[in-house]
C-alpha cells in the first residue's frame, strides 16, 4: 500500500465517521422537529380552546356590565332623592341653629327682666312678710294691753 492509497483510505474512513455522526445528528434533530410540531399542535389545540373560552367570559362579562349599568341607572333617582332628603336636613339644622340663637338672645333679654322681676317678688314678700310681722306685733300688744 502506498502512501497515496493509505491516505485515501484514512479520508475514506474519516468521510464515513463524519457520515454516521452527520446521520445520527440528524436523526436527533428530526426528533427534536418532531415533539417541537407535536407540542406546537398541542398548544394550538389549547390555545383555540382557550381563547373560545375567553369569548365566553368576554361575552358574559359585556352581559354582565350591561346589567350594572342598567340598574345603576335605576339608582340614579334614588341617590338623587337622597341627596335632596340630605340637602333638606341640612337647611332644616341651620333653620334650627338659627332659631335656637334667637331664643338664646330671647332668654338673655328675658333673664334680665326676669331677674329684675325676682327682685320686685322678693322685694314684695318681704314687704308682706313685714307687714304680717307688725299686725301680729300689733295684735300681740293689744292682747297684753287688755
Amino acid at each position: 500500500m502506498t502512501f497515496g492509497e493509505l491516505a485515501g483510505l484514512i479520508a475514506a474512513i474519516a468521510f464515513l465517521i463524519l457520515v454516521i455522526f452527520l446521520c445520527i445528528l440528524i436523526n436527533r434533530l428530526s426528533k427534536t422537529m418532531q415533539e417541537t410540531n407535536r407540542s406546537i399542535s398541542l398548544l394550538t389545540h389549547d390555545m383555540d380552546s382557550l381563547s373560545k373560552e375567553v369569548e365566553e367570559v368576554l361575552g358574559n362579562t359585556n352581559s354582565l356590565l350591561e346589567d350594572i349599568n342598567q340598574k345603576s341607572s335605576q339608582l340614579d333617582p334614588a341617590v338623587k332623592a337622597v341627596a335632596d332628603v340630605s340637602q333638606s336636613v341640612i337647611d332644616i339644622n341651620e333653620q334650627v341653629h338659627g332659631m335656637v340663637d334667637k331664643v338664646n338672645a330671647q332668654r338673655e333679654k328675658n333673664r334680665f327682666g326676669l331677674s329684675l322681676a325676682k327682685t320686685a317678688g322678693k322685694a314684695a314678700v318681704v314687704g308682706l312678710f313685714n307687714k304680717y310681722r307688725q299686725r301680729r306685733a300689733s295684735k300681740k300688744e293689744a292682747q297684753e294691753n287688755e
